[in-house]
């Protein structure tokens, strides 16, 4: 059987870098940016790092950037690197002291990261911000108040504050480990939606053997899934109906204690169950192999349907959302498994990551500037203008015909833009999703979304309601690794040693399932393999940033 993960060197060093950010760096100021002479009466001016996106234009011409340079008597000079090279390009700058007054970065592209924090803060090259804090950001302190997260998640261990998070509290994002399943079948079946590990199975077997897409053809398959994102095959759903997976780095906590999920018993259990359906074909055979774009191809087939269900942690994912075929798609809520368990993925209420800092090249008013920039961006005003564009003609207040997530009149709605409008009459508005961002979900919940979740247009309103079905099925305790605060010492060998539990936990628990490995005879040398890997060390690190975090 081919490998389920193949790991290069250059993998391997991506990921050190990204748990490290090993990267040398020289704490000191270049000669063009503290040499800058500005007019003491005129606008300061910063110097301010940005990925570019495919569809951003120069915003030095944007009328939100005119509008923030005018409120704050800033000058922003853009430094652009284009995302595929965006992280590289920052840590470079870091590495050569070349680096700009500030960072406004796309998370999802490039952040940096807690190591990274508490590296460059200790080395001077990040400013702490607590006190700018106080004296200028009047919004930030208030998020602070509001969200009970916030401030435990961006003080680093020696109290100091040396990055803001875009906090964007996604409901349906943070359940990533969802199941959708066919319930045209399910009517056409005349079965219930499952409740447990058994009832699913018998699902299964009904949608292989019994023609649920009525065509005559045995053509139907039960379960297939991707490998390519957490969540993508079926593995961390079904998992959780004996012991709790985050699909992650596969760490459990038990009364403040991390353990290894994959080395449990449960895992063992759960493992057999998976297998049964692998063996019975009710698992697709490229389920471990093949990528997003031929899940999506399994899930909007031209004629009649042919998948029974996904795993993903949205059905666009699996099916096509313009297709007729993605109103047949529901979530499965999380199963009951034989001993009861019935857990669900969660990563809500936590910072992993920084969207914006201040280097030592901003003082005095530069850092006075860019501070109150980001406070303004972390105020209900400043977040609807980034991320949204401009009143009246991006979005606009509620009225009694726009509906929020919970039903009520929405606060804010989405105005339709013109598909057809030309490029010379488009208003250029905000910045996008970069940047420090306060998004409660409160705030994202209350903005109009159409009525028919069934529609494409609605879709928001769908994973919604979906994520509904996962409430109140997470552990009572959970642990984020990303979300901790590694001591930066630790991280270059932590960063190696995820690697390899990585690698080693998912080609065994692939090869158990398929069979190439038999879960009875070689559990025991599986568990053995883990002392080379050096399991002790791995938990030991993380237990005590779990540990400093409390």
């Amino acid at each position: 059987m081919k490998k389920f993960v193949v790991v290069t060197f250059t993998l391997l060093l991506s990921v050190v870098l990204l748990i490290s950010g090993c990267v040398p760096s020289k704490n000191t100021e270049s000669s063009s940016s503290s040499s800058t002479k500005t007019d003491p009466n005129g606008p300061v001016e910063v110097t301010i790092f940005t990925p570019k996106l495919s569809n951003n234009d120069d915003f030095s011409k944007n009328e939100f950037t005119k509008m923030v340079e005018k409120k704050f008597n800033m000058k922003i000079k853009w430094e652009y690197a284009n995302q595929d090279a965006a992280k590289e390009k920052r840590q470079l700058s870091l590495a050569s002291g070349d680096y700009p007054d500030a960072y406004l970065l796309v998370t999802w592209v490039d952040n940096i990261s807690k190591v990274e924090a508490q590296k460059y803060g200790k080395e001077g090259i990040f400013l702490p911000l607590n006190d700018l804090i106080k004296e200028y950001a009047p919004n930030i302190q208030k998020g602070m108040e509001k969200v009970s997260y916030l401030e435990k998640g961006i003080a680093a261990p020696d109290g100091n504050i040396y990055g803001l998070p875009l906090l964007g509290e996604c409901y349906h994002c943070s359940r990533y480990g969802k199941m959708w399943i066919n319930t045209e079948w399910l009517k056409k079946l005349n079965l219930e939606m499952p409740k447990t590990t058994e009832e699913y199975k018998k699902v299964l077997e009904a949608f292989k053997n019994d023609d649920p897409n009525g065509n005559g053809k045995k053509d139907e398959i039960p379960l297939s899934g991707e490998s390519t994102m957490v969540g993508g095959n079926p593995i961390q759903f079904l998992m959780s109906a004996f012991i709790p997976d985050n699909g992650k780095d596969y760490i459990n906590i038990n009364d403040g204690k991390l353990s290894l999920g994959a080395m449990q018993p449960e895992w063992k259990d759960g493992l057999k169950y998976v297998h049964s359906l692998y063996k019975e074909g009710l698992i697709d055979s490229g389920t471990f192999t093949q990528n997003a774009e031929a899940l999506k191809q399994l899930g909007t087939p031209k004629g009649e349907a042919i998948l029974g269900a996904f795993p993903s942690s949205h059905s666009a994912i699996g099916v096509d959302l313009n297709s007729e075929h993605s109103k047949q798609y529901d979530v499965v809520p999380p199963l009951k498994g034989p001993e009861g368990a019935q857990y669900t993925s969660s990563d809500y209420g936590s910072v992993n990551n920084f969207a914006f800092s201040i280097t030592n090249k901003a003082k005095g008013k530069k850092a006075e500037a860019l501070i109150k920039l980001a406070d303004y961006l972390y105020s209900e005003e400043g977040t609807l203008a980034l991320t949204y564009g401009k009143e009246g003609v991006h979005w606009k207040k509620g009225g009694p015909e726009d509906i929020d997530l919970n039903g009520k009149q929405a606060k804010y709605a989405i105005i339709p833009q013109d598909p057809n409008i030309k490029e010379e009459d488009k208003v250029h508005y905000g910045w996008g999703e970069r940047g420090p961002i306060l998004q409660t979900r409160a705030f994202r919940d209350s903005i109009g979304t159409a009525t028919d979740e069934w529609s494409p247009e609605g879709f928001e309103r769908r994973l919604f309601n979906a994520t509904k079905k996962y409430d109140g099925f997470e552990p009572k305790e959970q642990f984020n690794a990303v979300a901790a605060w590694v001591d930066p010492k630790d991280a270059e060998e932590l960063g190696l040693l995820i690697v390899n539990m990585k690698k080693y936990i998912e080609e065994n628990t692939v090869q158990f399932i398929t069979g190439s490995k038999n879960i009875e005879k070689d559990w025991d040398s599986y568990i053995e393999g883990f002392k080379s890997l050096q399991v002790d060390r791995y938990l030991e690190i993380y237990q005590n940033a779990y540990d400093l975090g409390k």
